[in-house]
């Protein structure tokens, strides 16, 4: 039992599910806190913390529609303070601010862990496997286009994670990005504006559930890119491991040699 434990990795880089791949990265922790800014939830997607990043999203779209956070938003930088005052429900105000600045910290310090054990899992160099096959879903870790993937979630957030074989996040950003569009009439308006409306399209758009939608946006064409830069890195780490174990006695770059930006943390 204890030899089977010696040679099993303490960590591995990366696991392979019918739901993608989930592998450890080093990101900046700054970076990774100013997307739980932007929307809460989305810094521990990055992290891969996908049951913590589902539940806060979803948090955030609920409470910021009860508390009316988005139409106050809108009113105050409109010039109209008195009426954000009055949209507010305060009942909910608190509760908000408490959690939104708990994503924010709890995901920069999720950050600083997995940058950890991204270097102790580097040092340990762990066999990646990079093929699975399964009833339902064949995965393998393969080469991506990560402006393919941006582009995607650029046309419809959620799209890109799908490319990137990202099932379940995906289609939960298609979902949510749907109900945003509608609850919005954000289509609506634009075909409104392709017509010369300007005024009608103005006046249909909802501005608490329009404000959610750069911040997604955005974030999902972020995602996206990152994460297929990420697996052609996987990829390339992948194939370094198996020839030299393939053929050990030769000295071999087939790629070009890592110079990380974090290689100073």
């Amino acid at each position: 039992m204890d030899s089977l434990y010696t040679h099993r990795p303490r960590r591995t880089q990366a696991i392979i599910s019918t739901d993608g791949i989930s592998m450890l990265r080093w990101q900046n922790p700054i970076i990774i806190a100013w997307w739980s800014v932007t929307f809460p939830g989305f810094g521990h997607f990055l992290l891969h913390q996908f049951v913590r990043g589902f539940l806060l999203s979803a948090w955030e779209v609920v409470i910021n529609t009860l508390a009316h956070i988005n139409q106050a938003i809108y009113y105050s930088f409109s010039g109209r303070p008195y009426l954000a005052a009055q949209v507010l429900e305060t009942k909910w105000v608190l509760a908000y601010a408490i959690v939104y600045l708990f994503a924010i910290w709890d995901s920069y310090v999720k950050a600083v862990a997995a940058n950890k054990q991204y270097h102790l899992a580097k040092l340990e160099g762990a066999r990646i496997v990079p093929f699975m096959i399964k009833p339902l879903t064949i995965e393998q870790i393969g080469f991506k286009r990560p402006g393919a993937a941006m582009f995607c979630s650029l046309v419809f957030p959620g799209l890109g994670q799908v490319y990137n074989n990202r099932l379940a996040l995906g289609f939960y950003g298609v979902f949510w990005w749907f109900v945003y569009l509608t609850l919005s009439h954000s289509h609506e308006a634009l075909i409104h504006l392709m017509l010369g409306h300007v005024k009608e399209a103005t006046a249909m758009l909802d501005p608490q559930w329009l404000l959610f939608m750069p911040s997604v946006i955005f974030g999902a064409m972020y995602d996206a890119y990152m994460t297929a830069h990420d697996h052609n890195t996987l990829f390339c780490t992948e194939q370094k491991q198996y020839f030299t174990e393939r053929y050990p006695p030769f000295s071999m770059d087939l790629f070009e040699k890592e110079t990380p930006t974090h290689a100073h943390h």
